[in-house]
């Protein structure tokens, strides 16, 4: 009809979907894979450090870095609400492919008087950062564009191949948790193969100084009992194993779910150990069994003391006082006292939750998982705001 608009012009200015964006085609692809990215990223590890700031490990291989500081700041000139589609803060610096995989375990040590943090994941190395070269970055005067920053590491181990015939060798195991023993200058990875190696931080050697073994599967959990110069081990083999870190012996072998009834043996009778926490005399053991409890392990006593059954398998387990902090498969946190008894449910974003980590002088705590997200909670429960991993 005379008049009407043209039909190609219509159809461009109706579907052109790069027109919003005002970019070029490059940087809309862009925006698209990142964005696909950030839907499938998983926060698998957190931790606070130093007064004031939260490094995170990612799917993305990156080592997250916030400023709790200016996420408090951003949060109140925002009044809680703001226009842009995703208002969650951002890191104040990204360490690009800290590991060439996921990081699975990211802690925090003082070492001869500096801090220290450690990451590990997929590629089998265990990174070591110093505290103040990560402050010191994510503190530069950079443009808000400007957070990706390469921080040079101040050390590493890689877990051993395995010797194949011919002279083959096998692939490197993963690194799924790590713990250390300051005491002893140790520091403990839990690895794929089934095997908790043991690194001395002083020496800095390239070989390992003990081998925790014993495990049929692999290990996803790792908690030094340094009073006692013991470390647990939880695996995919449904038991847990203290072990004695002078002897390189197991001393107890934990079925998990049947550690009630007096069960024990070489292979549980659940699904796997995925989670273990001690309280800070270290008297006490918490162990998320993927069968759907909790077992309470007293040390004085060596038999288990109570077993929590939970809706979900649990992933991340924290001791906090006379309480239990877990969280797993479903979108909450939950909060136990020794007893059993349940205290209070927590919703969180992550529909899965795989780290937790308390700040006890700001009296907050982190809790990270899936879609990159990590709520950050008051000591009373609500959440003061959600992060976002990149």
């Amino acid at each position: 009809q005379p008049g009407a608009p043209d039909v190609d012009t219509m159809s461009v200015a109706l579907f052109d979907c790069t027109s919003a964006y005002d970019t070029t085609t490059a940087e809309y692809s862009a925006v698209v894979r990142e964005e696909a990215a950030r839907a499938t990223r998983t926060v698998y590890a957190s931790v606070f450090f130093g007064e004031n700031y939260l490094a995170c490990g990612s799917s993305s291989g990156s080592l997250s870095v916030f400023n709790l500081d200016d996420v408090l700041r951003e949060q109140r000139g925002s009044g809680g609400g703001t226009s842009s589609p995703d208002p969650s803060p951002r890191p104040s610096l990204v360490v690009p492919d800290a590991h060439r995989g996921a990081v699975y375990s990211v802690i925090a040590f003082t070492l001869q008087g500096s801090e220290m943090l450690c990451s590990a994941g997929e590629d089998g190395r265990s990174v070591l950062w110093r505290a103040s070269d990560l402050i010191a970055a994510a503190n530069a005067k950079a443009t808000r564009s400007e957070r990706t920053v390469a921080v040079t590491p101040a050390g590493e181990f890689k877990n051993p191949q395995e010797s194949k015939a011919r002279g083959a060798l096998g692939p490197v195991p993963e690194t799924t948790a790590l713990a250390v023993d300051p005491t002893r200058g140790t520091l403990l990875s839990a690895a794929g193969d089934g095997v908790c190696y043991g690194w001395d931080l002083g020496e800095g050697r390239d070989a390992p100084a003990m081998r925790l073994r014993g495990h049929n599967d692999l290990l996803h959990c790792v908690a030094a009992r340094v009073g006692a110069n013991q470390a647990v081990t939880g695996s995919e083999d449904g038991t847990a194993r203290i072990h004695d870190l002078r002897s390189e012996t197991c001393s107890h072998v934990i079925d998990v779910w049947r550690a009630k009834e007096g069960k024990s043996g070489g292979h549980g009778s659940g699904a796997w150990v995925g989670c273990v926490a001690l309280d800070k005399a270290e008297n006490w053991a918490a162990m998320g069994c993927g069968s759907g409890c909790i077992t309470m392990w007293s040390f004085a006593a060596g038999a288990c003391a109570s077993r929590v059954p939970t809706a979900a398998p649990p992933q991340a387990l924290r001791l906090t006082g006379q309480h239990v902090m877990a969280a797993g498969a479903e979108p909450a946190v939950y909060r136990w006292n020794l007893a059993g008894e349940q205290i209070s449910r927590q919703p969180c974003t992550p529909k899965s939750v795989f780290t937790l980590d308390l700040q006890p002088q700001r009296k907050i705590h982190a809790v990270g998982g899936t879609s990159g997200s990590v709520d950050i909670f008051s000591e009373l429960g609500t959440r003061v705001t959600t992060l976002r991993c990149l």
